[in-house]
This record gives C-alpha cells, sequence and structure tokens, in this order.
C-alpha cells in the first residue's frame, strides 16, 4: 500500500513539474521584420517539446530513483541522454530550414537572388 501512495505522489509532482514548465514563457529570440511568424511559432514548439522531455525526463528519474539497486538509474541515463540529443539535432534541423527560409524570404523583399547578390529588381516595398 505504501508503494501505491509514493507512485501517485511521484505522478503528481510529476503533473506539477509539467504544467509549470508549460506554463512558462519568455520573449522571442526572434524579434523584429527579418523574421517570420513561422520562425516564432515553431521557436514556441521547440520550447514546449524541450519542457515536455525535461518533465518526462524528470519523472523518471523520481521512479528510478525509488529503486534500491540503483541499477535503473544506470540504465534510463543513456537513455535519456539519446533522447535530449535527438530532440536536440531534430530542432537544430526545423529551425535551420526555418530560418533559411525567413532569409530567402527577406533577400525577395529587398529585391535580391537567393546567393545574397543584388538582383537589379525593386525592393518590394517600393524603395
Amino acid at each position: 500500500m505504501h508503494s501505491t501512495s509514493y507512485i501517485l505522489q511521484i505522478a503528481f509532482a510529476s503533473l506539477a513539474a509539467f504544467g509549470l514548465a508549460a506554463c512558462q514563457s519568455s520573449q522571442s529570440s526572434f524579434q523584429g521584420s527579418n523574421f517570420s511568424n513561422e520562425t516564432r511559432t515553431l521557436e514556441k514548439q521547440l520550447n514546449a517539446e524541450a519542457a515536455a522531455l525535461g518533465a518526462a525526463q524528470g519523472a523518471t528519474s523520481l521512479a528510478a530513483s525509488a529503486d534500491p539497486t540503483g541499477i535503473s538509474s544506470f540504465v534510463k541515463a543513456p537513455v535519456a541522454l539519446a533522447a535530449r540529443n535527438a530532440l536536440a539535432r531534430s530542432a537544430d534541423a526545423r529551425m535551420d530550414a526555418q530560418l533559411a527560409r525567413d532569409e530567402q524570404a527577406l533577400y525577395r523583399r529587398y529585391g535580391m537572388n537567393p546567393d545574397g547578390t543584388p538582383s537589379g529588381k525593386r525592393p518590394v516595398g517600393g524603395q
């Protein structure tokens, strides 16, 4: 019976940590007209994914701490590191692709070729 209440405590603590992480929001790192709303939306999505992974890792750490042998901590560590690294690689690739789209939109707006050289076209703003 004692283990059931301990598991419930872990579940409630994990839920509270996830809720707290989900409620926290900061100002975007991508302010200004050089970045699109899609970039800011992707940033929020990636932050939410990172918070969810952190909450999940926290919950598994709490559960692993209840193992008197300590073996589950050794099993959890490489899996958690692999998950974090996979999320980081995916986030980097998605953000790099989005920033490349923003850069091309900026070039078009100012009448430039995709490589950043002048195209001879007038800027979209009519300048």
